[in-house]
């Protein structure tokens, strides 16, 4: 589930005013667009205050990143607990990609066309936090695409989240799922 997401910086004032807090020199390293694992992109460790971290726990048995959690079980692991407990973050993204059984990419968004936010939790690592982005099970029509969804955290409950997410984790869950539609980027790029 979700191995890439959208993030369309230019065309979001909000995003665009977070970005402007930042060090200049660290702006260069934003990822947009198309952000895939272990890039740097900006994420919200309070509902105003924009970091960088890199999309990406390291692995503890070998080579490679963890780049999702499952929300259901993540208070239970030793791996996720404390992180979640005490270091939560929002990544906030236009859509992201999920491929099908037929390996066919597909952009996801919201019904409504508009931005989202996914809960996460990152490291602090000395270099540059690493965050992962919590997942849940998907629901409706969505999963004849795919069996899970990123844990959107609707935007009047963002700053709940930031502060109580860990323990109110399971009421998130159980908020009813935004609407979402996808459109097969292979038929996409065929128009062209």
């Amino acid at each position: 589930m979700c191995g890439r997401y959208l993030f369309k910086q230019t065309d979001d004032e909000e995003l665009h005013d977070w970005v402007a807090q930042l060090d200049p020199a660290a702006q260069l390293s934003i990822a947009v667009r198309e952000v895939f694992p272990t890039n740097t992109t900006i994420v919200l460790t309070g509902l105003t205050t924009p970091a960088l971290m890199t999309w990406g726990l390291p692995k503890w048995d070998g080579p490679g990143v963890i780049i999702n959690a499952r929300s259901e079980t993540a208070l239970e692991s030793r791996f996720f607990k404390e992180h979640l407990q005490q270091r939560r973050c929002l990544i906030k993204a236009d859509g992201f990609f999920e491929w099908d059984k037929n390996k066919q990419k597909h952009l996801v968004k919201r019904a409504d066309g508009l931005p989202f936010y996914m809960a996460a939790c990152y490291d602090e690592t000395p270099q540059r936090p690493r965050f992962v982005i919590l997942t849940d099970e998907a629901e409706g029509s969505f999963r004849t695409l795919h069996t899970r969804v990123p844990l959107m955290i609707p935007a009047a409950y963002a700053q709940k989240y930031l502060e109580d997410g860990a323990k109110v984790l399971e009421d998130f869950r159980n908020l009813r799922q935004i609407d979402l539609t996808w459109i097969n980027q292979s038929a996409q790029l065929a128009l062209f």
